[in-house]
């Protein structure tokens, strides 16, 4: 029991369970309020303390980085492009996960109750057919396709399940070139001015310039504050020539060197060895495409980009089959992602498959250490037929296999602006976490004298209903909501709860719990926010304050 001390009501009691007749009586006040956050699956209640969903070192696009690394106001890649993290959350979990790998993507670590959008794949005979319309389903719910083999080939299986979908995001970005300003200093400005030289400040975004940022990605290289170097084959001297043009065309004064296995094209500008740093990172595992390039609402920018990329690292390779496939090979994941999120938007699908390479190697008579690679492969001639589906939105992946792995550990999630962010390229929703937010330091629900109760949904005098209830679920929870003591309260959380949610139109689903119970507050929002949640409990404790207590007082 907590005493606590409210201005207009004077002192009351929170209590962890429920409150029987002779309490209430002696404490004179409208009852408090118990809140247990859990998600009903079966008859006994779940504990939830907030469904955070993928592990800690995931990569999520956008600011690029592992998901632990975020922070509110970081910025992601969501199904509509680039938003705001608006929260970030993080706990322990101990269970299993699920690994969903689509084909030609790189695998996703999830939580079973995690949403993933998806689109059903019906397969009678051939390549099968896609079913009209996207669905949010739970990652314990998706189906896979694993390849069967029949008379010593691969075919698809005949029988309906789902597909990962990649979206075709637009661009939003329109400008025409980039400020280096605030990549020089000073004092250079001024050594530069006493020499009476003029660097440029300003980096020209077209097609040319685009190909050559292509060209930096796969062979570029950057000193500390001072060069910039390309390195290339030792034949390559046509390249070379054409990067000296360009280089020189912007004002910079390129020069030729020959090593004994490669061919060098070096230039010095501590500005642009600064900005390139930052724009396409630094080292081979850590190079990426620049946002002002993939986001831009220019495509030709892209075409160009990946052109230059693919000219200094990419090959043409033909399968033994027929099918002709350009192929590159890069230690970056963030680069290999963002390339395929690239040609999406372009409306292609370049597949992405991991090599694990890590240890050590020896090149040229040198022990190196290697990193794991990620193989990329674009097909390039025509097929009959083809895995996959491309519309005007997304790209539509079918589910190679789905595998259970055992995990114990930190897991986190993200709230965004529009409730989506992309876990290797597949659209997931953030849902389940406002809950926990509302609990946490942030918030401190507890203020507002609310408390978990730790038991069974039946010791509780306040149930909050958020998620999605089907219509098998929903006799039990009629069933706890009449053992429950009197008098009692519902909360109905988000839009799942409220009117079914992303899921109205299922055949399973409640369009709204308040077909089998009483609800008093509804929490609006997919998901609503932890301040929605606060509100809703401020507006229960008004409801009550206004009623008359057990004893008729």
């Amino acid at each position: 029991m907590v005493v606590t001390q409210q201005q207009k009501s004077g002192t009351f009691q929170v209590l962890v369970g429920k409150i029987d007749d002779i309490l209430q009586y002696a404490i004179g006040d409208p009852m408090r309020y118990l809140a247990n956050w859990g998600r009903l699956y079966s008859l006994w209640p779940v504990h939830l303390e907030t469904a955070c969903c993928v592990p800690p070192d995931t990569v999520i696009l956008g600011d690029n980085k592992s998901i632990s690394e975020y922070e509110p106001g970081n910025i992601v890649t969501s199904a509509s492009g680039l938003v705001a993290v608006t929260q970030t959350f993080q706990r322990q979990y101990s269970g299993y996960m699920l690994e969903v790998t689509g084909r030609g993507m790189l695998p996703i670590r999830l939580t079973p109750e995690h949403p993933v959008l998806t689109v059903a794949r019906a397969v009678k005979s051939g390549k099968g057919e896609y079913l009209p319309g996207t669905a949010w389903k739970k990652a314990g719910e998706l189906v896979g396709a694993p390849p069967v083999r029949v008379k010593g080939k691969f075919v698809s299986p005949t029988l309906t399940h789902d597909c990962l979908l990649i979206p075709r995001i637009k661009g939003h970005l329109d400008m025409t070139g980039i400020p280096l300003g605030p990549y020089s200093t000073e004092r250079g400005l001024a050594i530069l001015k006493g020499r009476r030289e003029s660097p440029p400040l300003d980096f020209p975004l077209t097609t040319k310039t685009a190909w050559l940022l292509g060209i930096y990605v796969a062979e570029g290289w950057t000193t500390k504050n001072h060069d910039v170097f390309f390195s290339l084959g030792k034949d390559e001297t046509a390249l070379a020539a054409q990067i000296s043009r360009l280089a020189r065309s912007l004002g910079y004064s390129p020069q030729l060197k020959e090593r004994e296995t490669t061919l060098v094209v070096r230039f010095s500008s501590s500005i642009l060895a600064r900005a390139l740093r930052e724009w396409s990172g630094h080292l081979a595992e850590n190079k990426k495409i620049p946002d002002f390039i993939l986001y831009h609402k220019n495509r030709s920018l892209l075409k160009s980009f990946l052109k230059g990329y693919y000219k200094g690292d990419g090959n043409v390779t033909v399968d033994r089959r027929g099918p002709v496939f350009d192929r590159a090979s890069t230690t970056s994941k963030i680069l290999a992602l963002q390339i395929q999120l690239a040609y999406a938007r372009l409306g292609y699908f370049a597949r992405v498959r991991r090599e694990p390479r890590e240890g050590t190697a020896v090149i040229q008579g040198r022990t190196v250490r290697t990193k794991d690679a990620y193989s990329l492969s674009l097909l390039t001639s025509k097929r009959k037929l083809a895995d996959f589906r491309i519309n005007s939105d997304f790209i539509i992946v079918p589910i190679r296999r789905i595998t259970k792995l055992s995990y114990s550990g930190e897991v986190r999630n993200l709230e965004t602006s529009d409730n989506t962010y992309l876990v290797s390229n597949a659209v997931v929703h953030n849902c389940s976490v406002e809950v926990g937010a509302a609990a946490g330091s942030r918030f401190d629900i507890e203020r507002f004298g609310a408390l978990e109760a730790f038991g069974s949904l039946r010791a509780c005098d306040l149930i909050i209903v958020m998620g999605t209830v089907t219509r098998k679920l929903a006799p039990r929870l009629k069933f706890i909501y009449d053992q429950m003591a009197e008098p009692k309260w519902v909360v109905a959380m988000g839009a799942c709860s409220i009117t079914g949610g992303l899921y109205f139109d299922s055949y399973n689903v409640l369009r709204g719990i308040d077909d089998i119970i009483p609800v008093d507050v509804y929490v609006p929002g997919c998901p609503p926010r932890a301040e929605a949640l606060i509100q809703g409990l401020v507006l229960l404790q008004e409801k009550i304050r206004r009623m008359p207590t057990i004893s008729g007082r």
